[in-house]
């Protein structure tokens, strides 16, 4: 396993939105998995794993070993401390580019957005990934 913190930048997260406070934990990323495989004349790289993020944050290719980023698959795991469940959504900024970037919102049963400071303990929850790309 290969473990990769994302650095809170002065603009916020990766290269999220406005941080102010710096609450919540480090994003953390831990990858399982990464596997080459050859489809015609491209190279498709599959990464697993799991990471550590809160809403708002923006996750770069190079943070999960890839240089573009094409596809990114998210399931949350369910907070059993206070029994409600996750929903994550991210879109990919400049698909198919070098060193683009998606944006990951995450929100619980009662659709509040989950940034730092609400959620579980520190704000920040697992979520499950598959990341596609170069």
């Amino acid at each position: 396993m290969v473990e990769v913190i994302i650095p809170k930048y002065a603009h916020g997260g990766s290269a999220g939105p406005a941080n102010t406070g710096g609450t919540g934990a480090k994003a953390l990323i831990h990858i399982h998995s990464v596997r080459r495989e050859v489809h015609g004349n491209g190279i498709v790289l599959k990464v697993y794993g799991e990471m550590k993020i809160h809403a708002g944050m923006y996750v770069y290719a190079r943070e999960m070993k890839l240089n573009t980023l094409q596809v990114l698959l998210l399931t949350p795991e369910l907070n059993l401390n206070n029994g409600l469940g996750y929903m994550a959504q991210k879109f990919i900024y400049h698909k198919g580019e070098y060193d683009n970037y998606a944006s990951i919102d995450v929100y619980d049963d009662a659709s509040v957005w989950q940034t730092a400071g609400t959620g579980p303990v520190d704000g920040s929850i697992w979520l499950d990934f598959e990341a596609i790309g170069e």
